[in-house]
This record gives C-alpha cells, sequence and structure tokens, in this order.
C-alpha cells in the first residue's frame, strides 16, 4: 500500500481492532489521554512497553480498561510520530489514537485550505468507509484463488474484528470471563455465544477430517 497517512492509520488500526475488539465507536473516541501503565515506569519516568491499558467507555457509559500488547505500543509510537506527535503517548496531549489525514496527497480539494490537526480524531463513517474500502481490495485480490473466503470478505466490517478476537481469544484458552471483561459485554451470556461459536467451527472441521479417513 502506499505510504500515506491514511494508509499509515489503517496499518495500526487493524492490529488494535484486532488485538482489543473494541467497537468502532470506542475505537475513533479513544485518545492517548486514556492510555494508562502499570509500574514505576508509568509514573513519569522512561517509555516502557509492558503493562499498558486503555479505559473506555462501552455502551451505557461503562467504564472498562482493556490491556494492550507490547506490540502494538510500537506500532502505537510509530504512527504518532508520523503525524508529527510525540512518540511517547504521555506527551501527546490527548492526541485521538486514530487521526484524520494529515498529507496533502490524500485531502480533497476544500481541505487544503484549511490546516488539519494532528491530534484530531478521524470521523467514524469516514474510517468505516476506508476500512470497507480495504477488505473489499482484498476480497479482490483473493478471488480467483478463494471465492468463499473472497465472498466473506465483501460483507466484513470492523465489528467482524470484533468477533474475530473473542473467538480467537477463547480458542487460545483465555477464559470467558476476562474476554467477557474485555469487550464490555453486560452480560455473561452475550460472551458465552463466542464459545458456542468456536465449538460449532471446531467440530465442523472434524466433521471434515472425519469424512475423508480411510475406511
Amino acid at each position: 500500500m502506499p505510504p500515506s497517512s491514511a494508509n499509515q492509520r489503517l496499518q495500526f488500526a487493524l492490529p488494535l481492532l484486532y488485538d482489543t475488539g473494541l467497537r468502532l465507536s470506542e475505537l475513533v473516541a479513544a485518545t492517548t489521554d486514556d492510555l494508562r501503565q502499570d509500574g514505576p515506569s508509568g509514573q513519569g519516568g522512561s517509555l516502557g512497553l509492558d503493562g499498558w491499558w486503555l479505559q473506555v467507555v462501552g455502551k451505557g457509559g461503562r467504564l472498562r480498561e482493556v490491556p494492550l500488547p507490547a506490540a502494538l505500543m510500537r506500532q502505537l509510537a510509530d504512527y504518532l510520530t508520523t503525524r508529527g506527535l510525540p512518540a511517547d503517548p504521555r506527551q501527546a496531549g490527548g492526541a485521538a489514537l486514530l487521526g484524520g489525514a494529515i498529507d496533502r496527497a490524500v485531502r480533497t480539494p476544500w481541505a487544503r485550505q484549511h490546516t488539519l490537526d494532528p491530534a484530531a480524531p478521524i470521523a467514524p463513517s469516514t474510517f468505516h468507509r476506508q476500512i470497507k474500502a480495504f477488505l473489499r481490495q482484498c476480497a479482490e485480490t483473493i478471488a480467483a484463488a478463494d471465492p468463499p473466503a473472497a465472498r466473506c470478505l465483501r460483507h466484513a466490517s470492523t465489528h467482524w474484528l470484533r468477533h474475530t478476537h473473542a473467538s480467537h481469544a477463547l480458542a487460545a484458552g483465555v477464559p470467558v470471563q476476562m474476554v467477557q471483561q474485555n469487550l464490555g459485554h453486560r452480560s455473561l451470556a452475550t460472551t458465552t455465544r463466542y464459545v458456542r461459536t468456536e465449538a460449532a467451527a471446531r467440530r465442523a472441521a472434524m466433521a471434515h477430517f472425519w469424512a475423508v479417513q480411510p475406511a
């Protein structure tokens, strides 16, 4: 992908969505002020990469904290730098985690007349259109080699990444209560639907395996 600011945003946003399971509204509302770090390095010392959390206001105004992996924090530091902001999120002045496009090559003519704030957030509708267009592009790339996967990608969205996060976390052995806390589900029953989905997918895969075994 060309190195535009929109594509740099996407390269950070995709793993952010997958690693956290955030809703689109939660993602675009998140700022560097919503980040906190455990331990002494979170008290104004050097920028450590372990123990970072993102504070999220979810549905119904419910507050939760979502853990972030070290690799994602490194990506955030790089992405903030491309926007002309400090790599240390504690010094970024409450910048949006996902910013608007700041390079002239991707602006519309009327936008070039205005100074864009690198700390300002991307609009939810703008990011939704970008990720849908990217997934459609992926679908076209694999259409000839894998038509079923291409059909799925044409319908994929940010919310599909939330579902994928939940299913993969449960499949990896993360306790369902922890997945519930990360996703911000009020009811455990909502989260356990992913357990049933994962179990159904596993049984379907095993049924295929059993079917191809020699009699």
